[in-house]
């Protein structure tokens, strides 16, 4: 199901004025025979006068090498994940493909993902030459990019005529959207703008047996609960939850957005621990209020919205922990999914990206056996605009500013998201081999390892040529189809924006507040009413609201402040 949609959905809402949308060896290059790239350079640059070559394009590119010369451009890529099995024949096969046109080959250092984050720094802040990178917020993007590390690539988006590959798979709406600090330097990987359809997995056979739904379906949270129940009177564990999770993101679509809410101005920003809620109008802040601070702090909010409104999931946590319905170790549990599969759980959450993984349990537990809850109502109901995002991408591609091969890693780039062909050579394997499309148009069915091993996330994912998985069938497939179609996005009111936390006197106020957040960041998901100190509460609002205050004595005060400076500062340039 490609997609051929993201700038007409995003130019029509910036037209309304409301825009708002996861250390290697050596031994995995890709090179045949890994040859040191500086050796594969040529000398036409040194040919370029003063006059032909500014110093700013010089340095923003600066290729010393290219396909032009007759001589092959190796650019350096430093991978987050190991080298799938299958890598070498789909690597010959792109060199059979472009060795007459692009000429550009891969010099690739897999590295484990454990290592990765420390690996990029190392690397990037010593200097090391790399062509590319992945990077994203949760690895090091906030630290690199406001300092420079980064190449600025707005010259190659939104240029068809010589990047229409790039043009074509990235719209100058979706890279506006991913400016890090005043410099677009961040390409967005993601095949949908959301975060996944969120949903409970729960055993629908045991939900028929204890007439619970229609038929065992479950459609709504009383239909939920009851489930929990009885699945507590039968002996079994209601929700099976981990340490890292509790209850998630239930109640709320990620935890942060209501229903209704994007629509009344508002958007919630996290930093150092605090969740702050935001009202805007016309580009205009309008409040502010950080959650946990009490009703009277949200008083400037629009009607509907001047209440601590953030506090009733915690506390319906909490109603479900007393009830018995979670885990009762579940701060100590690392898995939810295994005890599912056993039968000693009822029930645990997810995404509709686990499809796959939780119907193989059915080998075990039985055909029809599982089904799932979509919790937040607006998916459930396939509503159009229901999915509030800000088109951000949770996981990106940068180029380090010091490479001397940007324009070859560009042209590359340019190659790899200008066709289906191509794009799905990397991203899927050797068509015939790996995989195959499936019978629904728009779907493919794997057949080897290669393209969970390889991980588009880290490298190919795109909206324009992203394909749904076969194995997808019936009402599942029908919500990932709903998850594809642009209409199902609505935007957040403000889009672009990064907290920068760089400052050094800002990031020891982030690192003390965080110091005093920790102590409810996961009870409040678990529906637990005693902090990390052991201070036990009637209420878990009394607990948030006792936390929330120390936190702004400890460096939460100028942490909102310098948010507020900075978002303000920004809206101003809008």
């Amino acid at each position: 199901m490609k997609k051929k949609w993201l700038a007409l959905a995003l130019s029509a809402v910036m037209a309304a004025g409301t825009l708002t949308a996861c250390g290697g060896s050596g031994d995995g290059n890709a090179s045949s025979d890994n040859q040191d790239s500086s050796k594969q350079e040529s000398s036409q640059d040194s040919q370029e006068s003063s006059e032909e070559s500014s110093e700013e394009d010089s340095q923003e590119s600066g290729d010393s090498g290219s396909a032009a010369s007759g001589e092959a451009v190796t650019i350096k890529f430093l991978h987050k994940g190991p080298k799938p099995d299958g890598w070498d024949a789909v690597y010959e096969k792109y060199l059979e493909m472009t060795k007459d046109t692009l000429n550009v080959e891969l010099d690739i250092n897999w590295v484990e993902h454990a290592d990765y984050k420390d690996k990029l720094n190392l690397e990037i802040t010593s200097g090391s030459e790399w062509d590319l990178v992945f990077d994203a917020s949760w690895v090091q993007l906030k630290n690199l990019a406001p300092e420079g590390y980064y190449a600025d690539l707005s010259k190659y988006f939104n240029n068809p005529e010589e990047y229409p590959g790039l043009a074509k798979a990235f719209s100058a709406e979706t890279m506006e959207s991913n400016i890090w600090f005043d410099s677009m330097c961040y390409i967005p990987l993601y095949e949908v703008y959301g975060n996944g359809i969120p949903c409970i997995w729960y055993r629908l056979d045991w939900a028929k047996e204890w007439n619970i739904g229609t038929d065992g379906k479950i459609e709504s949270y009383e239909d939920m609960e009851k489930y929990w129940q009885a699945a507590v009177d039968n002996g079994k564990i209601g929700y099976g939850a981990t340490q890292a999770r509790g209850f998630f993101q239930q109640l709320s679509l990620r935890g942060e957005v209501y229903p209704g809410s994007a629509e009344a101005g508002l958007q919630q920003f996290s930093a150092a621990g605090l969740t702050i809620w935001t009202y805007t109008k016309d580009n205009q802040l309008i409040a502010y209020a950080v959650e946990g601070s009490g009703d009277e702090s949200f008083k400037d909010f629009p009607e509907g919205w001047q209440r601590d409104f953030g506090m009733d999931r915690y506390e319906k946590f909490a109603q479900w922990q007393e009830a018995g319905y979670i885990d009762p170790d579940s701060l100590s549990c690392t898995d939810a999914a295994t005890p599912f599969e056993s039968g000693l759980s009822a029930s645990y959450v997810g995404t509709l990206d686990d499809y796959v993984g939780v119907k193989d349990m059915e080998q075990t537990l039985g055909e029809g056996t599982v089904g799932f809850f979509v919790y937040y109502d607006g998916i459930r109901n396939m509503e159009k605009g229901a999915i509030a995002v800000d088109y951000a991408g949770n996981n990106g591609l940068c180029v380090p500013a010091n490479s001397d091969k940007i324009d070859s890693t560009m042209k590359f780039l340019d190659w790899l998201f200008g066709s289906q062909e191509a794009h799905d050579l990397f991203q899927l394997g050797i068509e015939g081999v790996d995989f195959k499309y499936g019978e629904t148009e728009g779907t493919y069915e794997t057949l080897t390892s290669y393209s969970s091993d390889f991980g588009g996330y880290g490298w190919t994912w795109n909206p324009e040529y992203a394909l749904i998985s076969a194995a997808y069938d019936d009402e599942a497939l029908t919500y990932r189809q709903y998850e594809y179609d642009p209409e199902s996005f609505s935007s957040l009111p403000i889009l672009g924006f990064h907290f920068d936390t760089t400052d050094v006197d800002l990031s020891t106020a982030v690192a003390q507040c965080k110091a005093v957040t920790d102590m409810v960041s996961t009870v409040k998901l678990h529906g637990i009413k005693t902090d990390g100190n052991g201070n036990a509460y009637d209420t878990i609002t009394e607990m948030l609201n006792a936390n929330t205050a120390s936190a702004m004595e400890n460096g939460g005060q100028q942490v909102v402040d310098a948010l507020v400076e900075q978002l303000t500062a920004f809206l101003a340039e809008k």
